[in-house]
């Protein structure tokens, strides 16, 4: 055997199996598998013929003297589909076999079975069929392949089907599934990306294709994963398969691995993927880098609005490429907007100091009580007005004279000014301005604002091919402004310039901004994700009532909708618990925490989002009293394996999940808090105030996959319960 012509692959069945095996047993085949890829005619790797297999193609390989790994081999293709104990592993191999399957494009491995043995196996006739009333052409045009008819049929309820899921072709139980939950045909088709067109002929259906061109089709990737390297390979197994690291459903690989002809946005709902394909979108670009000789030194700038985004982004690139991060120069760079432009600026010797936080902050507030001390209040504002007035206005239009101030729309900002009273709100603007320059300091916007000046002055001269932005509902005005400066317009025809996904129904930072009007204009290129791949239904339905009758839009001068947003997988109801006081529901917290089956859930699986930090500290003190070990999540990468329950701010746990989830203080005294309530200008500002914190919600629950535990003492929040 010709090492050099074998590609070796594998199911993400493997992948599923070799998790449920003793760790003495993964590592011996991981290391079988780095040894296989080098050369796979070594001592020990022969692989045998399966007695009795219904698929001549289906091999063994021994692991140890216990432990069998079951393949494919086909021409020069061998792929890994199975491991486990010897006898299970043989009893699993005879009744397989590798389909090919042109009519939804992908290789399926499907089990086999004789109909009447499986019959006689059923409940009785009596109990009703969960899919009885389902012809088998209309299963057959969904997808599903005919040897998997015969199971199909015996299944009495969805809880049966969900305990039988490895028992199906992940295309057949994710077709399954929808139907069980009563998706429309047409619904099924979006979320599986199978062409709306019956198959016909399926006895014969892979004669006019080989195992070799359906292996490398975007279908297929779905669910098979091919490493290019050892270090790949190992990295997979060492680091824990996440499905989203490599597998990706058709219609996020169309959208992260293709060529666009100017800046293109991604859309949809929390879990649907939006972050995986960004990443993905970054290492596809940056692989055509390392594939140019001509591209030396070019990079892929990878941006997101918080510190904390930024570094869980960088941990995740660094497991799906982390060639591209590691090379010298780096070929993906991932940073924080803010932290970028403060290095930019600094190398470019601008004089100011910004105030992103800290002792500059404090200086920018004692600015502001010298201004109101010298200039008298027009008649019915406020001091928190003004400062709103001049955040919201002022800065994030990028407005400079009085002129373009009085002209300037304030839509949104509810309280009225007339032409006096935003002439007399200009001369305190221009005051503060003024002591702000003379005591060298500038805030995030005016240091935006002077980067996109000198990037528009100078030739360009960056390292960037492209800039891939995540969570994009987050940025302002002046951002967007400086990414559409970071790449040009006119550079190289703004082919694959910028990429950008985002959703504003998670906007919790209250920052709004029209991508056209800065410049990035990503009409007819611009896509919505709608299967969440994270959170049950139930969860989602829960997360997305919270947000009813909100208007959102679609970061540039539309709307969006969550229309069409569903999830496949199905749980229990969240768990809404009503306490009698803040003590009753920490001691709830440990005991939901210590009843959740540890045996299927890992304490870092487990996350408790508060509102605010000093919640965290309370809620950190009642665990650990109660025994639970606990990690505070602050900024920095999230290492899950650390042990211990994770607690966090809402506001930290964007971006990440957890198997099980729990909210606490959710009373109506405490969230929104009454600080924040407080801090409103007026009856608009603080409807703003509710809306983001009905999206800080919305984002807390879709963190969980399985479980959510929602509680509050005494009266529940009226973002629950209005």
């Amino acid at each position: 055997m010709d090492a050099i012509s074998k590609r070796v692959s594998y199911d993400i069945g493997c992948m599923k199996s070799l998790r449920k095996l003793p760790d003495k047993v993964a590592i011996r085949f991981m290391d079988m598998m780095t040894r296989y890829m080098s050369d796979p005619t070594a001592n020990g790797l022969n692989l045998e013929t399966v007695e009795g297999a219904k698929d001549n193609s289906i091999k063994s390989l021994r692991v140890d003297q216990g432990y069998r790994a079951i393949a494919f081999e086909v021409g020069r293709d061998i792929m890994f589909v199975h491991v486990n104990e010897h006898d299970k592993a043989y009893r699993w191999a005879t009744r397989r076999r590798v389909k090919l399957d042109p009519g939804t494009n992908r290789i399926r491995v499907v089990e086999e079975l004789d109909a009447t043995a499986v019959e006689a196996e059923a409940p009785a006739p009596s109990e009703p069929r969960l899919f009885a009333e389902i012809a088998d052409k209309r299963l057959r045009a969904l997808g599903v392949p005919d040897e998997e008819f015969p199971a199909i049929r015996t299944i009495t309820t969805i809880e049966a089907l969900e305990v039988a899921e490895e028992d199906f072709d992940p295309l057949t139980y994710q077709v399954l599934y929808a139907l069980a939950a009563g998706y429309s045909d047409q619904e099924v088709y979006a979320l599986t990306g199978v062409a709306e067109e019956p198959q016909t002929a399926p006895e014969t259906a892979g004669e006019d294709v080989s195992f070799d061109q359906l292996i490398e089709t975007e279908e297929s990737r779905q669910t098979i994963f091919i490493p290019e390297s050892e270090a790949e390979l190992r990295r997979v197994f060492e680091e824990g398969l996440e499905g989203w690291r490599v597998f990706l459903h058709p219609e996020q690989r169309k959208l992260a691995y293709r060529d666009y002809n100017g800046p293109a946005m991604v859309r949809g709902g929390a879990g649907t993927g939006k972050t995986v394909v960004a990443m993905h979108r970054a290492k596809h670009l940056a692989d055509q880098i390392k594939d140019d000789p001509g591209q030396a030194g070019q990079r892929i700038l990878v941006t997101t609005f918080t510190t904390s985004l930024a570094q869980d982004i960088e941990a995740n690139l660094r497991t799906l490429c982390p060639e591209h991060l590691d090379a010298r120069p780096p070929r993906i760079e991932v940073t924080n907007l803010d932290r970028w432009v403060s290095q930019f600026l600094k190398r470019k010797s601008f004089a100011r100091e910004v105030a992103f936080f800290g002792e500059a902050r404090d200086r920018l507030d004692k600015t502001w009580k010298e201004v109101f001390d010298d200039h008298a209040m027009p008649e019915g504002l406020s001091e928190p007005f003004v400062k709103a007035e001049w955040a919201q206005i002022v800065q994030a239009k990028g407005l400079t004279d009085k002129r373009a101030y009085l002209k300037a729309s304030r839509a949104g900002r509810g309280t009225p000014l007339d032409r006096r009273k935003r002439a007399a709100l200009w001369e305190m603007f221009a005051d503060y301005r003024a002591r702000m320059i003379s005591d060298g300091l500038a805030e995030p916007d005016d240091a935006y604002r002077e980067a996109v000046e000198i990037l528009s002055a100078e030739a360009p001269s960056l390292p960037y091919n492209s800039v891939v932005v995540d969570e994009a509902q987050d940025m302002g005005e002046q951002a967007f402004r400086l990414i559409r400066a970071i790449i040009p317009e006119n550079i190289a025809g703004d082919r694959n310039s910028l990429f950008i996904v985002g959703d504003a129904h998670q906007r919790i930072y209250g920052r709004r901004a029209s991508m056209s009007s800065c410049g990035i204009e990503v009409r007819g290129r611009s896509r919505r994700l709608r299967l969440n791949y994270r959170t049950t239904q139930e969860i989602r339905a829960w997360a997305v009532s919270i947000l009813e009758g909100v208007s959102v839009d679609d970061l540039d001068e539309g709307t969006d909708t969550l229309k069409g947003y569903v999830s496949l997988l199905h749980g229990a109801a969240p768990d809404l618990v009503r306490c009698a006081s803040e003590a009753e529901e920490l001691t709830g917290l440990a005991d939901w925490i210590q009843a959740l089956p540890a045996n299927q859930i890992r304490r870092s699986d487990v996350g408790v989002l508060c509102a605010r930090r000093t919640d965290v500290k309370r809620v950190e003190e009642a665990l650990r009293a109660a025994g639970i070990e606990t990690v505070v999540l602050r900024s920095g990468a999230e290492d899950r394996s650390v042990p211990g329950v994770r607690v966090t701010t809402m506001h930290r746990a964007k971006g990440l999940e957890f198997f099980a989830v729990a909210i606490p203080f959710l009373s109506d005294t405490a969230f929104p808090p009454q600080g924040a309530l407080n801090a409103a200008v007026d009856a608009a500002d603080r409807e703003d105030i509710v809306i983001l914190y009905r999206s800080l919600l919305h984002v807390a629950a879709t963190r969980a996959k399985k479980a959510l535990r929602v509680s509050w003492s005494n009266t529940a929040t009226k973002l629950i319960f209005p």
